[in-house]
């Protein structure tokens, strides 16, 4: 059962993990009527087929390394697609979540200065406020957001010039 909730190349949260996890905890934010931030974050220019190359495999684990660094050991970061990252942050302002980001800008930045030699990373993000007075299930907004990072990649909105992410509240 635990491979079920741990992705096996990352050692986060797998989908299915975030999902079990993440209903339980919204259901409880729902009932103390106080909500969570949801952070999807991507890696861009992987293959969209899910297939990974050892190369994308290690762009996917510094990924992961980069999002448990950035964030509190208390929310759960977990790998929802192939190069598709979730992070979900309990009882969290959207002025803290605006902190989480720009440490998150940060963190890239320090990465690529560590790292010279492998090919940058680029990430995407969208984040999204769960309110605590909607019926939404966490599988919906998750899907809606997924869905919207996918929306930015198509229109080219991921490449933004030189700002390591972008950005959709």
């Amino acid at each position: 059962m635990i491979e079920d909730v741990r992705d096996p190349l990352t050692g986060v949260w797998s989908r299915f993990g975030l999902l079990f996890f993440a209903e339980q905890h919204v259901k409880l934010l729902r009932r103390v009527k106080r909500e969570a931030i949801l952070f999807v974050v991507g890696i861009e220019g992987l293959p969209t087929d899910g297939t990974l190359e050892p190369a994308h495999e290690a762009g996917v684990r510094e990924a992961a390394r980069l999002l448990r660094r950035t964030f509190r050991t208390s929310d759960a970061v977990a790998r929802v697609e192939s190069g598709v990252f979730a992070v979900l942050l309990l009882e969290t302002s959207p002025l803290a979540a605006d902190g989480l980001r720009c440490r998150l800008e940060d963190r890239l930045v320090q990465w690529r200065e560590e790292h010279p030699d492998v090919p940058p990373l680029s990430l995407s993000m969208v984040v999204d406020r769960i309110i605590a007075d909607q019926e939404m299930s966490f599988l919906d907004v998750l899907s809606r957001n997924v869905a919207a990072l996918h929306d930015q990649w198509a229109a080219g909105a991921g490449s933004n010039g030189g700002s390591p992410l972008a950005q959709e509240w």
